[in-house]
């Protein structure tokens, strides 16, 4: 099956505990994929985690190459991989498959030749994707701040500087006519000014256009981000992202 890849990765708490996830975004557009019900889980106790639980510099490249070659094997056997999440001292990962008839098999066959390492696998029916979804899967200002992340590298490989002001453009929708004047008066507040108002078609028929000048420092970004995602939330809107020219 031809699979569409989009693969991020972001940083969040998972019991308080801090947690790497990456996964492909794209399969969100066509999950649950049917027939692909069979849920495989993989996880491996690292040797040496740093203080926060996660893959010291030294043991990153080992935990990459189990991660690549469990990936390859149940891939190759039909297996779709969705995601895979360091935290509290281990890896883990997750596919979805028609069936796990082997997967144990295949999994142990790579594993012996990582001896020093515990591991374990599990498997469960899983028709809606409920891990993907509802685990794995980023929360809205975590889904931005992937976003985030993808629009300050393609300005960094502009050689722009983040550290420059400029003005930062923002596009958000509204149900209402209330609810968008509402959050105008409040962004207003905080220095954003209204570049323009229309109407289009659709369930969020006003699309707002702000702006303000801002750096695009990493921390500012997610920063005033998640501050226009809270606002927006709060008058029944949606964030749609930011861009920016290049500063130099």
């Amino acid at each position: 099956m031809e699979i569409k890849q989009d693969w991020a990765f972001y940083f969040t708490l998972i019991d308080d505990k801090n947690a790497s996830i990456r996964l492909n975004l794209a399969l969100s557009e066509v999950a649950p994929i049917k027939d692909y019900s069979i849920r495989t889980w993989f996880g491996v106790k690292l040797l040496n985690p740093d203080e926060n639980g996660m893959t010291t510099r030294e043991e990153f490249p080992k935990i990459c190459e189990i991660e690549d070659s469990i990936s390859e094997i149940l891939e190759n056997n039909g297996a779709i991989m969705v995601g895979s999440i360091k935290n509290d001292g281990t890896m883990q990962m997750c596919f979805y498959s028609k069936d796990a008839k082997n997967h144990e098999e295949l999994i142990n066959s790579v594993m012996q030749n990582h001896s020093e390492y515990q591991y374990g696998t599990d498997y469960t029916e899983d028709n809606e994707w409920g891990y993907y979804f509802d685990f794995l899967y980023p929360s809205e200002y975590e889904y931005q701040t992937i976003q985030n992340q993808k629009i300050i590298m393609q300005l960094a490989n502009a050689e722009n500087n983040d550290e420059l002001e400029r003005e930062v453009d923002h596009w958000l929708y509204f149900a209402t006519e209330n609810d968008t004047e509402n959050f105008i008066k409040e962004v207003k507040e905080i220095g954003y000014t209204i570049l323009s108002k229309e109407e289009i078609e659709g369930e969020m028929p006003i699309l707002l256009h702000i702006s303000r000048n801002d750096t695009t420092i990493w921390g500012d970004v997610n920063n005033y981000v998640w501050e226009l995602i809270t606002i927006a939330k709060n008058n029944n809107g949606i964030y749609d992202g930011w861009g920016c020219p290049v500063a130099k």
